[in-house]
């Protein structure tokens, strides 16, 4: 079950998961771009995780303060509450970006589980920005003042196999690196030297005809922990994704979310 507030509708709509996490913040300033560049809704997540609501009546689960350390018995209520206060903070945080650059927004609050909500709300939706970091299981809860950063300087991460299927993704690339001033990165598989030569030589032949240019560089594949590598080796701003139907059909998609140090933006 889930609730909306909209700002104003839009043909266009791009979604952002939601949460007290940096990755998040990273993730609402790098959909904000995007939302601004195409004229599109900004689309706030807040999902209350049931995880967490189950925890809260058992006897070891406990909440410690940010400024005492000590810690009590997390109640229902006390989650509740806790939600209630994050959930106002998040929308404030997405009206803010919003209003800073003119753009409509929504901001939807649901009961569930991230991966779930992500699948439901995929076919209804345009792009998907994820920034999201795995809830605690300890039942930890943070009330810290949430600010937005401004976007980091490393480059846009693409990863690219072949031409129709990863143009979405390299026109998606070239505008958030625009955007954040920063440099592009096409990420090929590196296992055969003919094939990612060749590769390559597509990808920025289509990015020339955009007036852009990219680094190439050859991972020995493009699976989920080759990519969490370069991101980390590369220290990027932004990876982005096709093929995003597929993406979050598989079963180790909330783990491999979870991997990448920076957001991640999911294109059709």
């Amino acid at each position: 079950m889930s609730q909306t507030v909209h700002e104003a509708p839009a043909a266009l709509r791009i979604w952002v998961a939601l949460d007290e996490s940096p990755r998040s913040a990273a993730a609402l300033a790098a959909a904000a771009i995007l939302a601004e560049e195409l004229d599109a809704e900004l689309a706030g997540l807040f999902v209350e995780d049931i995880d967490v609501q189950r925890l809260s009546g058992l006897p070891f689960a406990r909440e410690f303060s940010l400024l005492t350390g000590a810690g009590r018995p997390l109640s229902e209520r006390d989650v509740e509450r806790t939600w209630r206060q994050q959930a106002t903070a998040l929308q404030r945080q997405l009206v803010a970006a919003a209003a800073h650059q003119r753009l409509r927004w929504s901001f939807t609050v649901a009961r569930g589980r991230m991966p779930a909500e992500m699948r439901s709300l995929v076919q209804a939706l345009d792009l998907i920005v994820l920034g999201k970091q795995r809830a605690s299981r300890a039942a930890t809860f943070s009330r810290a003042t949430i600010r937005l950063p401004s976007p980091a300087p490393g480059p846009v991460l693409v990863p690219f196999e072949a031409l129709p299927a990863s143009a979405s993704s390299l026109a998606m690339g070239v505008t958030l690196a625009r955007r954040n001033g920063a440099g592009l990165v096409v990420l090929v598989d590196g296992k055969n030297e003919e094939a990612s030569r060749a590769a390559c030589a597509i990808a920025r032949a289509a990015l020339s005809e955009r007036g852009a240019e990219a680094r190439c560089v050859w991972l020995r594949d493009l699976g989920a922990d080759s990519l969490a590598q370069a991101v980390r080796r590369e220290q990027a701003s932004c990876l982005v994704l096709g093929e995003r139907e597929r993406l979050l059909q598989e079963a180790s998609f909330e783990q491999m979310v979870d991997a990448f140090d920076c957001p991640i933006v999911l294109t059709r």
